[in-house]
């Protein structure tokens, strides 16, 4: 009698092994990117609250949103302010999240007639015409990314 495993059951064994971790790769990059969205969601939110309370604590700026029903605030002045304390890199691109971008504080209204205020993370860009900014949705209130912002019109 032979002791030892044939060639083609070594072949097998390898070839289970080899799929088992191809599929547990693809699901571990699944999870890291799933895992870095979130992450990039919630400091969209977490910049978007801290341009909340700068509203709350600088009366002059409180007067003009309330005047105005709207008011953009610059991300590096939040940061300057110490508003912002964790750093501003995008954990999906790794790259700088841009210090030019502006939340924009606005009152909306919901389906009910109820006023709240709303916010957005936006990128104000000149028209190439010099006649003023088109607006491009970075994130609205809840994070979400690339979608309307309920504060451009």
């Amino acid at each position: 009698m032979k002791k030892g495993f044939t060639l083609l059951e070594l072949l097998v064994v390898i070839m289970i092994v080899a799929l088992v971790s191809i599929s547990a790769t693809i699901s571990f990059s699944t999870i890291d990117d799933e895992t870095s969205k979130k992450e990039l969601t919630n400091k969209y939110i977490e910049i978007q609250r801290s341009a909340h309370l700068y509203l709350d604590l600088h009366n002059s700026d409180l007067n003009w949103f309330i005047e105005k029903k709207s008011i953009d605030i610059k991300l590096s002045e939040l940061k300057n302010e110490n508003y912002i304390t964790s750093d501003l890199s995008n954990p999906v691109t790794k790259e700088d999240i841009s210090e030019s971008y502006y939340v924009r504080l606005c009152m909306n209204v919901d389906s009910n007639g109820n006023q709240f205020v709303d916010s957005s993370i936006i990128e104000k860009v000149l028209k190439q015409d010099g006649s003023g900014f088109d607006m491009n949705c970075i994130s609205n209130q809840y994070g979400s990314m690339g979608t309307d912002c309920g504060c451009i019109e």
